[in-house]
Order: structure tokens, then C-alpha cells, then sequence
């Protein structure tokens, strides 16, 4: 198979590192003309392009990396409909649905999911399983399979989404001991009110000293609420001081902390940022389920503050959550369809380092990928590649796209 070509094209600037880049044309859009060439699946030549007469026609992004996903309930919004739209009701309905799950419907959906978001534009995923004591263990043999299965062309990360006392259970430390062996993470969900907070905090303790001792990661469902702003996270800091531990975590959502003061949320971001936690923000599922009352008309929306966030040197992601489930039940795994929702409704300018480095390089950094995103000389030749000129392009509903991996065309 060929494995090599060359293009004319524009990337964002700042997904872009060249030497000679004096000569660089940049538009007002922050899009710079390069000549890009590969062999081999690599990148072999990059420079700048003489643009006097017109420039490229051709938008190259490097392949995404989706943070948050739930691919086990992916596509059931048709068989277990949440039709009050609403936090509560969504878990009720997932519970339900947890009554019918079975190894090959789970596999079913995740083969499903992987492929869409192959053919649209996807690299690296980190998806959520939902994980509790009865459930069939099978699926995690079947997951791992498909891992091997699909990882020279998209990088799998399952994170074992459990209630928090499953973590305290010798079955939860003995599903702890296998998933060390798969680069998986230890999941939770840490949403005020908290009924107990001195339970809530040994079980926290417990998770920690569970993931240091099998050197795992961590990502909590965090404060995903509208009650009670930074509760969850507050505590969670509190219990990594006390016990003086260090391990990767992320905290997904972190909705409600949208309510605090600027200057409260810059100080809770310091002290986020000091333990290295990693934020990711999720504005599809929250704008779509929180803060849902009767006859109103009040479009608040709690979200993760990015931009205060990234102030505070906090490393952001922007991922898409769920796809056609009770929790939200539209998308299908495109990246592009959650950039162009995303980015209007939180009102980030995209051709802005920071808000693409929330889309590209923060994701990169969150699952430990190889290679960053930054189109260089020598790296991997896996991008997408638009029919567009500016941004009003890349967020229209009509793309044509082209998907390279390892410098080859897919599909």
C-alpha cells in the first residue's frame, strides 16, 4: 500500500512546528499555508508555501482524541428513551437497561461506536464501562480483545466506572489487579448532596490507596450537579493532602463549580492545577441535563470554566460524553459535530491556541499518547483532511473529509 504523498494545505497555526517558519503566511483566521510530505506513514518534508496568487483549499487537522465516552450504552436511547431529559431520569433508565446487558450487546455497541469514530476522524478514545458486582466479567476479556483488535489504527483506554464502595470489596481489588495489567483506570461518582461525608472520604481514601497500590490511574464523574459548587472536589483535595498520595486523576465534568465567584474558581484551579489533576469539560450532557425547571426560561448552564481553569494552569479537555443514550440522545461520534456545538455555546474563539489545545494537545496529554498532535517533521501521518478554507467551513453540516492513518487513506 502507498504510504506516501504530498499536500498543500492550511492547519491552525498552532497545531504547526517548523523551522524556517519566517516566511510563514498566516491568515486572519490563524491558519498558515504549509507544504506537507510523508513516506513511510511519516512526515518527511514541512515548510512553508508561496501564497501570492491564492493559498490551499484544504484544511489538515491531526486525528482527534476523544476523552469521555460511554461506549457500553452508546445507541440505546431508541430501547430505553429518557424522555423528561433530565439527570434523575437518566439514571433510572440506565439502571434499567442494566437489567438486559449482556457480554455480546455491550461488544455490539462498542464495535459499532469504534467504527464511526474511526471513519470520522478519531485516533485515541477513553471510554467509560459501566461496572458493578453482578455484572458479567466477560466483557472485560471481550473489551481487552478488541483493544488488541483495533490498536494500530485507534488507542483504547476503558476506565471501570464502579460505585465507589465496589473499590472496598475483594472483588473490586481483584478486577483492580486485571485492569493494572490493561492501562485501564479506576471510575467513580462523586455528586453532591453528600448524605455521609465521613464515609464519602474513607472511600475516597480507599480508591487512592487502591490505584497507588496497583499504579492505576483515576477518573471521577466530579460535581456533576447544580448544588452544592466544588463539593466534590474539595474533598477529594482534602483526602489527597491527608494521605500525602500522588497518582494520575482526572476529574470529568466538574459542572458546578461554574457557580463560584471568579476568584474562587482561579483559587480552587491553583490547587487543582498544584496536584496535576487533569479537568475535562463535558458541554453536550450537562448543557443538555442540568438545571432542567418547569416553566423556565433560564438558559444557565453549568459547565466546567474553562477559560478560568486554563488561567489557573489546570490542563483542559473537551470531550463529548455520551452518544445516543439515555444521558444525551443525540451525536454518533464525530468530532467535528462536538467542536461545532461546542465552541459557540462556550463562547471560545477557535482560532485560538488555548481552545484548541483543549480539542488536541490536552487529550494527547490526558491519555499518554505517543505522539502530541503537533503537525512536525516525523510524525505519524494521521490527520483528517477538510474541504474548507476558514472556520464557518469546518463548522458547516455539509464536510467532506478524508481520514489518513499511518499516511494512508482510510475507508
Amino acid at each position: 500500500m502507498n504510504k506516501s504523498g504530498k499536500l498543500e494545505v492550511l492547519i491552525p497555526r498552532c497545531l504547526c512546528e517548523m523551522e524556517n517558519s519566517d516566511n510563514l503566511q498566516i491568515d486572519e483566521e490563524n491558519f498558515a499555508s504549509v507544504f506537507v510530505a510523508w513516506e513511510k506513514g511519516f512526515v518527511s518534508e514541512l515548510k512553508p508555501i508561496n501564497i501570492e496568487n491564492k493559498k490551499p483549499k484544504k484544511i489538515l487537522f491531526p486525528r482527534f482524541v476523544e476523552t469521555h465516552s460511554h461506549f457500553d450504552k452508546s445507541f440505546t436511547v431508541g430501547e430505553f428513551p429518557n424522555l423528561k431529559s433530565t439527570y434523575e431520569e437518566a439514571l433510572s433508565v440506565n439502571l434499567e437497561e442494566h437489567k438486559t446487558r449482556s457480554s455480546r450487546k455491550v461488544i455490539e455497541r462498542v464495535e459499532k461506536s469504534l467504527n464511526l469514530a474511526l471513519k470520522n476522524g478519531y485516533r485515541a478514545i477513553r471510554s467509560h464501562v459501566d461496572t458493578y458486582e453482578t455484572q458479567d466479567n466477560k466483557i472485560w476479556d471481550e473489551l481487552f480483545k478488541l483493544k488488541k483488535r483495533y490498536s494500530s489504527k485507534l488507542k483504547l483506554q476503558f476506565v471501570a466506572l464502579a460505585p465507589l464502595e465496589l473499590w472496598d470489596t475483594p472483588h473490586g481489588e481483584k478486577l483492580a489487579k486485571i485492569l493494572s495489567k490493561e492501562n485501564c483506570l479506576l471510575g467513580g461518582v462523586l455528586v453532591p448532596p453528600f448524605r455521609n461525608k465521613a464515609k464519602l472520604k474513607y472511600l475516597i481514601s480507599n480508591i487512592l490507596l487502591l490505584a497507588d497500590k496497583y499504579k492505576l490511574g483515576i477518573d471521577l464523574h466530579i460535581d456533576e450537579t447544580t448544588v452544592e459548587p466544588g463539593a466534590g472536589i474539595k474533598i477529594l483535595l482534602e483526602t489527597i493532602d491527608r494521605l500525602n498520595i500522588k497518582v494520575p486523576i482526572t476529574c470529568s465534568h466538574l459542572s458546578n463549580i461554574l457557580s463560584l465567584n471568579n476568584n474562587q474558581i482561579l483559587n480552587l484551579g491553583s490547587k487543582i492545577s498544584e496536584k496535576d489533576i487533569k479537568v475535562i469539560a463535558l458541554p453536550l450532557t450537562n448543557f443538555w441535563l442540568l438545571n432542567r425547571k418547569d416553566k423556565s426560561t433560564s438558559l444557565n448552564r453549568p459547565v466546567a470554566p474553562i477559560k478560568q481553569l486554563q488561567k489557573s494552569l489546570v490542563d483542559v479537555s473537551i470531550g463529548s460524553d455520551n452518544v445516543q443514550d439515555p444521558w444525551y440522545p443525540f451525536g454518533n461520534y464525530d468530532p467535528f459535530y462536538l467542536m461545532s456545538l461546542a465552541i459557540p455555546m462556550l463562547q471560545l474563539n477557535p482560532w485560538e491556541r488555548l481552545t484548541l489545545s483543549a480539542i488536541f494537545l490536552s487529550p494527547s496529554r490526558l491519555l499518554n499518547l505517543n505522539w502530541d498532535g503537533l503537525l512536525k517533521k516525523g510524525c505519524p501521518m494521521d490527520f483528517v483532511l477538510l474541504d474548507a478554507e476558514k472556520w464557518a467551513d469546518v463548522f458547516s453540516s455539509n464536510l467532506k473529509r478524508e481520514v489518513f492513518i499511518n499516511g494512508e487513506l482510510y475507508g
